[in-house]
């Protein structure tokens, strides 16, 4: 629960897909509606006389006849879903993505999307190295969570018969010393948001490994968001890290969905610079005929921007 926030895609539910239980659940806050006026093809209205107590005014109660037989939208089955931001990689929290409880847990969720964004996506930086150098140090929080995977390689990490994904069952100690580190990151972590000064992230291939694989194991398709902030001097987006990144997960087949930066309507509160909508809508195309010229991710889906707060100024940007 540390790791995951939930996150919703608008869309409307089907009535039909509610289980009767759950219809008997909602009656009192359909009755609430008694208050509104319906439309004619809502159902069956009959308005009921109901005895008001001294000084009460009066009220119709109006039971209404729900037809859950013609739903009004169909959603998609993945609509409740989840978000991971990237600051579990300035914390630590990804190196337990292969926890056995956590991926069983989030199996439970499945089919959703798992979307990889936040406030730090326009932060993110890939590089392509498999085994960075660690360091050696002697027992402590650094020590077993910078060392953690060689021994959990020869003696923990079973494959999982269903799927072939690598699950670990990680010792106490870890998860204890992890909580603690966490703890000292947040404060950096919250530090930054005050002050509106946000320091690079490095996604290696071995973290982008660890994500994709809690997310493949979990039954969840990934949506990528990659840096929008990495810009050229006339403002046009700066593609060449995103093409790193593309190029390494179609070499692993990882089948991902992406999108270009993390509430564009922000940037001028966030950096003090702007991306107007005109330029944005240019920078999409340009990712677009990126992932074209990918065979794996020639027909991947692409969604965003991802607008947060739309209020005139986001519907003004929208517009160019």
């Amino acid at each position: 629960s540390e790791l995951i926030r939930g996150f919703l895609l608008s869309g409307m539910l089907c009535p039909s897909s509610f289980p009767p239980g759950l219809l008997a659940l909602m009656a009192p806050g359909l009755a609430l509606m008694a208050t509104f006026s319906l439309p004619s093809h809502a159902g069956d209205r009959r308005a009921l006389p109901v005895e008001k107590p001294p000084g009460v005014k009066g009220r119709t109660l109006i039971l209404l006849d729900v037809n859950t037989k013609s739903p009004v939208r169909i959603i998609s089955e993945n609509f409740l879903s989840l978000q991971l931001d990237p600051s579990i990689i300035h914390d630590g929290w990804l190196d337990f993505l292969s926890s056995r409880r956590l991926v069983t847990l989030a199996r439970g969720l499945a089919p959703a999307f798992l979307r990889f964004a936040g406030k730090r996506t326009d932060f993110l930086q890939f590089h392509n190295v498999k085994n960075p150098a660690k360091s050696r140090g002697g027992p402590g929080p650094d020590y077993y969570l910078k060392n953690y995977e060689d021994d959990i390689v020869r003696s923990d990490i079973a494959l999982d018969k269903q799927k072939g994904c690598k699950i670990a069952q990680h010792p106490d100690i870890m998860l204890e010393l992890q909580r603690e580190k966490a703890a000292q990151m947040h404060l950096v972590l919250l530090k930054e948001q005050f002050s509106n000064t946000y320091s690079n992230l490095t996604l290696t291939a071995r973290s982008l490994d660890k994500l994709y694989n809690f997310a493949d194991c979990s039954g969840l398709h990934l949506i990528f968001a990659l840096n929008a902030l990495r810009r050229n001097p006339n403002n046009s987006w700066n593609s060449s890290n995103a093409l790193s990144l593309l190029k390494y997960s179609a070499s692993k087949k990882y089948n991902i969905s992406w999108e270009l930066g993390n509430e564009p309507n922000n940037y001028r509160t966030l950096i003090g610079r702007s991306v107007n909508g005109s330029q944005l809508g240019k920078d999409y195309i340009q990712l677009r005929s990126l992932l074209q010229l990918i065979r794996t991710y020639s027909r991947a889906n692409l969604y965003g921007p991802n607008i947060g707060r739309p209020r005139k100024n986001v519907i003004a940007l929208l517009e160019g």
